[in-house]
């Protein structure tokens, strides 16, 4: 997480709820991607500088927040928007140059824990975004979160190895290696206990049946 406690450490103290502390990390996220700050507002000002810092009164207001970045070759624009509704920040980004709109709706309390705004440092290095922190950085080596890996789930693997074939039911190749594979009925030759076919159905033997 290289620059975020950075940029913690010098907006902390102005951090006042959740919501800030979810904008500042949208904020290094739209920096680590090859922006820079110019200011707050939907209009340039006269005398602006692009910065990865946040700007002064960056959430002056709690209800809607306005950001606007430039890219670091200044071919692009953009315009972040963040509304608060109820216990939602709905996110608006704009591409000042396509006109493209990208969306995003967050429960703020599933990615903040409201209850370590000014500490970054815990058990958990990545508070005040310990709740939902895998989430927000799937890739960082954090257990949990929306991207499951059924290779690192905990659960043992089995040594079937389906690319070598099923005796019987598909010859050797069938199935590429590495592919997935869903098997279609039990594996090997013969599966244990009674089979229903088997069983003959109550008065099978009866011709009038």
């Amino acid at each position: 997480m290289a620059g975020l406690e950075l940029l913690f450490n010098c907006v902390s103290n102005s951090i006042t709820c959740s919501q800030d502390a979810l904008i500042c990390f949208v904020h290094w996220e739209i920096v680590k991607s090859g922006y820079k700050c110019l200011g707050v507002g939907d209009e340039p000002k006269d005398g602006e500088k692009k910065s990865e810092l946040l700007p002064p009164s960056w959430n002056e207001s709690k209800e809607l927040y306005a950001l606007r970045y430039r890219s670091n070759d200044d071919k692009s624009n953009l315009l972040l928007k963040a509304f608060t509704v109820d216990t939602t920040l709905i996110f608006n980004l704009m591409d000042s140059m396509t006109e493209k709109v990208t969306d995003l709706t967050v429960t703020v309390s599933e990615y903040v824990d409201e209850a370590n705004l000014q500490t970054f440092e815990r058990p958990d290095p990545m508070a005040p975004f310990a709740a939902g922190g895998a989430d927000l950085d799937p890739f960082g080596g954090r257990a949990g979160g929306m991207i499951v890996d059924p290779l690192r789930a905990g659960f043992p693997r089995s040594g079937f190895d389906p690319s070598s074939g099923i005796p019987g039911v598909l010859p050797p190749g069938a199935v590429p290696p590495g592919a997935r594979f869903d098997p279609f009925g039990p594996v090997g030759r013969h599966r244990p206990g009674p089979d229903p076919d088997h069983m003959p159905p109550p008065g099978y033997d009866d011709m009038f049946m």
